[in-house]
C-alpha cells in the first residue's frame, strides 16, 4: 500500500502542475489586449499599392476585399467574403449592391484600373475569364466585388500574383 500512496502523490503533483500551467496560459490569453482595438485597421483602398511596381508580388494578405450582393440570395456576399478571407484576403465591407448593379448575374470586380494588380488577384479567384471593370465609384474598403444570383463559388486560383502594372494610389 505504501507504493500505491507514493504513486498517488506523484499523480496528484503532475495533475496539479498541469492545472497551474493551464491557469497561467489561460490568464495570459484572457488578459491580452483585443487585436481589433489596438491595431490600426488596414487602409487598403482599391489596392493601396502606390509603391507597387511592375514585377513586384502582391499576395492575398496584402489585399482588402469588400463584397456586395446584387442578387436575391440572402447571405451571398457574406458567404463569398468568408471564402475569400479563407484564402488569406483581408475582410472589408459586406452589403447589398447599389441599384445600378442589379444587372450583375455572376460576378463583377471593380477597381480604378483594369490592370490594378490587387484587383487582378481578386478577379482570378472567380476564374480566369473574370475581368476587372474600371470604375471611379468606391463601394467599400479595398477591391470591390459584386456577386449575383448565378455565382456559385470560387475557382482554383493562385494566392499571389506578379504585378504587370504599377498599383494605383489611394
Amino acid at each position: 500500500m505504501n507504493r500505491r500512496s507514493g504513486l498517488a502523490g506523484i499523480t496528484f503533483l503532475v495533475l496539479f502542475g498541469i492545472l497551474a500551467v493551464g491557469v497561467v496560459v489561460g490568464w495570459h490569453a484572457v488578459s491580452e489586449p483585443v487585436p481589433s482595438l489596438t491595431q490600426e485597421e488596414p487602409s487598403a483602398g482599391p489596392s493601396c499599392n502606390a509603391g507597387l511596381a511592375p514585377g513586384d508580388v502582391v499576395r492575398t494578405g496584402d489585399v482588402t476585399v469588400s463584397v456586395f450582393n446584387a442578387g436575391n440570395r440572402s447571405g451571398l456576399a457574406d458567404q463569398t467574403l468568408g471564402q475569400l478571407t479563407a484564402r488569406g484576403f483581408l475582410a472589408g465591407d459586406v452589403g447589398n449592391a447599389p441599384a445600378d448593379a442589379a444587372n450583375v448575374k455572376f460576378v463583377r470586380v471593380l477597381a480604378p484600373s483594369k490592370n490594378d494588380p490587387a484587383a487582378q488577384l481578386v478577379a482570378r479567384q472567380f476564374g480566369p475569364q473574370t475581368l476587372v471593370q474600371p470604375t471611379r465609384t468606391d463601394l467599400g474598403p479595398g477591391v470591390d466585388v459584386i456577386v449575383g444570383d448565378r455565382f456559385v463559388g470560387l475557382a482554383k486560383a493562385p494566392r499571389q500574383l506578379k504585378a504587370k502594372a504599377a498599383g494605383s494610389g489611394c
